[in-house]
């Protein structure tokens, strides 16, 4: 038996100009100045080519190759273009394939890539079937392959391109294809069974696959029955005749060896049952056996099963006397279907990605917008992944710094290396005793460049203030006792915080000044380490402890180049991440091959696509715990060193000298804390009473130059929210007084704001951060503390002042009236009055300065009118 394989032929087409139609479009898009760089004349000359060649005179294998790769360029465009490829403005022409049943030149055009696609597509199945049908003879295996792409080939285009106006195109003419190719597939496998020489030892199986391939000839086979006096829907007249031959050919088939099938289970009645069927259906195939009398010998079939069932009926006779059922079916016959075949798809796929570099620089400017949206959301995602490992790669080198020039590694390693290499333990300097030292003279540096060292200096001063500002007020009319009195309650409240401050400082008013002063510092200083304490003995000095500490030291200079090493690492590894973040990462092509996914299916995609970062991430990863665990290693190492050095057993008096001096240090470096945190709220509350004098002086004058005013409606009212004052604040002390339009004076209030220094942010810490030289211990910001500890807690930085109530003719005139608040009535308001207060002064304990973080001091029922 050899199988028969229906020729169909290829669609025809005109020829299109994708060089004028591209170009045409990026000069629509980005101008004619700048379309050029989205165009790239070679690959749009080798578009054209290719579609030349697909639509060529060549064998099938290549014609079928030049399909492909043009298929997937298409791909690529539909993925960018969508529904949208009408605007490329390019007309597909093509021709229904040349069967009879066809009309003769009818011929379609359009302009979206969904027609072009469709068409290749159902050429590409076209000659797989060509193509099939050269390898049966040759290769039957490569044949079913071929075949069965085919079939999915069909299959894609009869369920994804629907209402073709092509008659080749239209979904029942494309499903019957589908069966078609199914079935020829089938045919292929079967015939290589038949025609084995133990086909009838597999009898159960012939019949099950008999029986699949006649279902799918069935259907093309009724597909194809021309109604009465009619023609057949499509191809060509003899493929009815040819599919209703095999369709009994199969079914006779089926009912033989299925016939052979029941001989070996001993059913002889039934295996005679099913000959006779299969002989009626052999009968029933011969008026239609024309063209394919060529391909299987339907006399010799025939023939075939006249003889087994003679055989039987006298084996059933004599022997078996089993009973003939008077019907049967071959329904009962379970089919087998042998063909699996890739999708389309799949088989699309490699020609996808070997296109795909090409397809991103020949549509570079074509990008739908929906991609560049979810381009940007991917770009976020790379940005949040790059300032993490900023981030990280930051806070290591700031550790690496702050080791290095906390320790002075560098001094201290070439220090210890020239004691230690000439002439082994001698009376130099003690190592820690130089570290301390060093640091006491960053802190005496830092306080004393700061202006607000004098503290006494500066109590005196915020007192003079006061006296001014309620010098001032005194001298106010009866009638302005509402203003005076809301100013007084700024001015008790703002003295009762510097109280606070003050108390923080005033411990170490003794400490601060020793600091100022260099000569009375380090004579304090020396003053523990006198020269009798620290003379030792000859007897104990131990040398046998060089060669110890010497090789310690060659372990500490191991570990400084090992951290010098890890932070270049650190910052090449940084730097390929950015570069590779900002400069090698384009996911279009990604992204338009998965557009249609749902927003949980983008992420992970995104997630999938950052995992491509991570060699770089990990490798900082290792070198900020590298660094971490080198770090710990110096540590240790320089402990061991500094237990070696000197002499080994300490006298009392020199125990007692070292522990002096670690009290006199823990007290300056306390100090220095406290200091920092008194400079940095001082200045703001310096500013405070600047303003406060300058609203008390802007009042009086008011008063001065309004002498007969309606003081009856005087009112003060919070003012907005002020933006932040100039970074040059008037100095203290001074004031050049000129009177001011009342008009102007509400945008001098508006602009009062007295948070404008830097906020410290950080911790609160017992031990400061050292810096090397000029620079203090840091200011801490967070802390709880309430009277009873104070000032043994920190105060916090954020140290601000109360706004200051602001005369309703002094403002704007576009600022909205606040209507005055109802006084509190009863008893609930009473106590819920009481409640309030009681919580803001179990605040105000807590932290002293967070009554300047209210955004007015002032309370809404002590509001009034007036008017000027």
């Amino acid at each position: 038996m050899k199988p028969y394989i229906i020729d169909l032929k290829l669609k025809d087409t005109e020829k299109v100009n994708w060089k004028k139609s591209l170009s045409n479009y990026l000069k629509k898009s980005y101008g004619s100045r700048n379309w050029e760089s989205f165009y790239d004349e070679k690959l749009t000359s080798n578009l054209d080519h290719l579609r030349n060649n697909a639509n060529g005179e060549l064998a099938p294998d290549a014609l079928l190759e030049q399909n492909y790769k043009y298929y997937a360029l298409l791909e690529h465009l539909n993925l960018r273009v969508g529904k949208n490829s009408s605007q490329l403005k390019i007309d597909f022409i093509w021709y229904d394939a040349e069967y009879s049943l066809t009309p003769k030149d009818q011929k379609y055009k359009q302009h979206t890539i969904t027609f072009e696609k469709s068409c290749i597509l159902y050429n590409i199945a076209a000659i797989l079937s060509q193509a099939a049908k050269e390898k049966i003879d040759s290769d039957p295996k490569i044949a079913i392959g071929l075949l069965s792409k085919a079939t999915t080939t069909f299959q894609y285009l009869s369920e994804n391109f629907l209402n073709s106006p092509s008659v080749d195109l239209k979904a029942e003419n494309t499903q019957f294809l589908t069966n078609l190719c199914h079935a020829e597939a089938q045919e292929v496998f079967l015939s290589k069974l038949l025609s084995s020489p133990t086909a009838e030892k597999q009898a159960s199986l012939i019949s099950k696959l008999a029986f699949a391939t006649y279902n799918l000839v069935d259907k093309c086979s009724k597909y194809l029955k021309a109604p009465e006096g009619g023609v057949s829907p499509y191809g060509e007249p003899r493929w009815s005749t040819i599919m209703t031959c095999k369709a009994y050919l199969y079914r006779s088939i089926t009912a033989y060896y299925y016939a052979l099938h029941l001989v070996q289970e001993n059913k002889i009645g039934q295996s005679i049952a099913f000959l006779k069927i299969a002989n009626q259906n052999i009968v029933s195939a011969f008026p239609f056996r024309s063209s394919l009398n060529d391909y299987f010998d339907f006399e010799g079939f025939k023939e075939t099963i006249n003889n087994k069932m003679r055989e039987f009926n006298k084996d059933n006779d004599y022997i078996y006397h089993d009973l003939i059922p008077s019907s049967v079916s071959i329904e009962s016959i379970k089919p087998m279907d042998a063909i699996k075949s890739p999708t389309w798809l799949q088989q699309l796929q490699p020609y996808m990605d070997a296109s795909s570099n090409d397809a991103d620089i020949l549509y570079k400017g074509i990008v739908p917008m929906e991609i560049y949206e979810k381009e940007s959301i991917y770009s976020e995602e790379k940005a949040q992944l790059l300032r993490k490992e900023m981030e990280s790669v930051e806070t290591a080198d700031l550790e690496y710094t702050s080791f290095v020039e906390f320790t002075n590694l560098p001094k201290l390693i070439n220090d210890l290396k020239k004691k230690y290499t000439t002439g082994g333990n001698n009376n130099d300097a003690d190592p820690q005793l130089e570290m301390m030292r060093d640091q006491i003279k960053s802190w005496a540096y830092a306080v004393q460049q700061n202006e607000f060292n004098d503290i006494e200096r500066i109590i005196n001063v915020i007192s003079s203030k006061r006296k001014e500002i309620l010098d001032i007020l005194a001298t106010l009319p009866a009638e302005e006792k509402e203003n005076i009195l809301k100013l007084k309650a700024s001015l008790v409240e703002a003295s009762q915080s510097d109280e606070k401050l003050f108390r923080l400082i005033k411990p170490y008013v003794a400490e601060i000044k020793l600091l100022c002063n260099d000569s009375s510092l380090w004579r304090k200083f020396d003053e523990f380490q006198s020269a009798g304490a620290f003379q030792p003995s000859l007897l104990d000095i131990d040398d046998s402890k060089t060669e110890l500490i010497l090789s310690k030291l060659k372990a500490i200079t191991q570990f400084a180049e090992d951290l010098r090493l890890l932070k270049e690492e650190r910052a090449r590894t940084m730097g390929e991440l950015k570069d590779y973040v900002n400069n090698n990462d384009d996911i279009t092509s990604l992204l338009l091959a998965n557009k249609d996914k749902s927003d949980a299916e983008l992420q992970s995609l995104f997630e999938s696509e950052l995992a491509k970062f991570e060699p770089l991430t990990t490798r900082i990863e290792a070198t900020i715990f590298k660094q971490g665990s080198t770090i710990n290693g110096v540590k240790i190492e320089l402990d061991n060193i500094f237990g070696l050095t000197g002499i080994q057993d300490k006298t009392p008096e020199e125990q007692k000298a070292e522990l002096e001096r670690k009290l006199f240090f823990d007290k300056l470096e306390e100090a220095t804390t406290k200091f920092t945190i008194f400079s940095s709220d001082i200045q703001k509350g310096l500013n405070f009473y600047n303003s406060l004098l300058k609203m008390s002086k802007d009042l009086q004058n008011s008063v001065e130059q309004n002498p007969s005013r309606n003081t009856s409606n005087i009112t003060m009212q919070p003012p907005p929210a002020r933006p932040p004052l100039p970074m040059q604040p008037q100095r203290m002390g001074t004031s050049s007084y000129s009177p001011i339009p009342p008009s102007d004076l509400n945008s001098r209030f508006d602009n009062l704001n007295l948070n404008h220094t830097q906020q410290y942010q950080g911790t609160f810490s017992n031990e400061p951060n050292r810096t090397h030289m000029q620079e203090g211990p840091p200011a801490y910001v967070e802390s709880t503390f309430g009277m009873n500890n104070f000032p043994s807690q920190p105060a916090p930085s954020n140290y601000q002042r109360p706004p200051i109530p602001v005369p309703q003719a002094q403002a704007s005139l576009g600022a909205p009236q606040v209507p005055p608040k109802q006084p509190p009535m009863g008893m609930n308001d009473l106590l819920s009055r009481r409640q309030q207060v009681e919580n803001e002064e179990r605040e105000l304990q807590q932290n002293p300065t967070s009554f300047y973080n209210k955004t007015s001091v002032f309370d809404e029922n002590l509001y009034s009118k007036y008017s000027t």
